[in-house]
């Protein structure tokens, strides 16, 4: 049984750490069995979610593309860059806007919805992320009801830490990735044959 999985980072910056952290993670999924798709949300662009925008122009086709990629996987790992202790307005953006799109069905349910989550982040400084993780974890949890692992991954000194190759350059770190990586591979897998 195929496992699909989509990693992206709440970042458009072109040489993101968390774009990095999210290909680091897709290459531990890889190995052991997921088959992995990486997006870059530069490549979706989006203007800020407004209800009279919404009203006016609908669903923007960025965000139905996003969902059609969504509505094919198992399991989204997101690595999100901490701004202020907090997630990137481009993160939250995209998750307003694709919860926007409902699926047939009741309760209504979004692309979002019928996957498991893995959250990751990782930062020049010593925590490497951890405040935006417990925003994100709750963000999922709470405003979008969706199951997250409990392995999350804070990568301290990411500039140091992650190769251009996929590569963790410490191996504390890289224990943590793959073990994280494979409850998230057998908990999509687990939920798929459920579903």
């Amino acid at each position: 049984m195929d496992v699909k999985l989509l990693f992206f980072a709440g970042s458009a910056r072109q040489n993101s750490l968390n774009k990095k952290l999210a290909k680091a993670a897709a290459l531990k999924a890889e190995a052991f069995g997921a088959k992995t798709t990486f997006l870059d949300l530069s490549d979706f662009p989006m203007p800020l979610y407004c209800g009279d925008l919404e009203e006016a122009d609908g669903v923007p086709d960025a965000a139905r593309q996003l969902a059609d990629i969504l509505k094919l996987q198992d399991g989204v790992f997101i690595a999100g860059p901490e701004y202020n202790s907090s997630i990137t307005p481009l993160l939250k953006n995209t998750l307003d806007w694709v919860s926007r799109l409902r699926s047939d069905g009741s309760p209504p349910r979004t692309p979002w919805h019928d996957k498991v989550y893995a959250v990751g982040s990782t930062s020049m400084g010593a925590l490497g992320g951890i405040r935006v993780i417990q925003t994100m974890v709750g963000l999922l949890v709470n405003g979008y009801q969706v199951p997250v692992i409990p392995n999350t991954i804070a990568v301290p000194r990411g500039h140091e830490v992650l190769g251009e190759d996929g590569a963790i350059n410490a191996e504390l770190m890289d224990q943590l990735m793959t073990e994280a990586m494979r409850v998230f591979v057998e908990t999509a897998g687990r939920q798929k044959m459920s579903s």
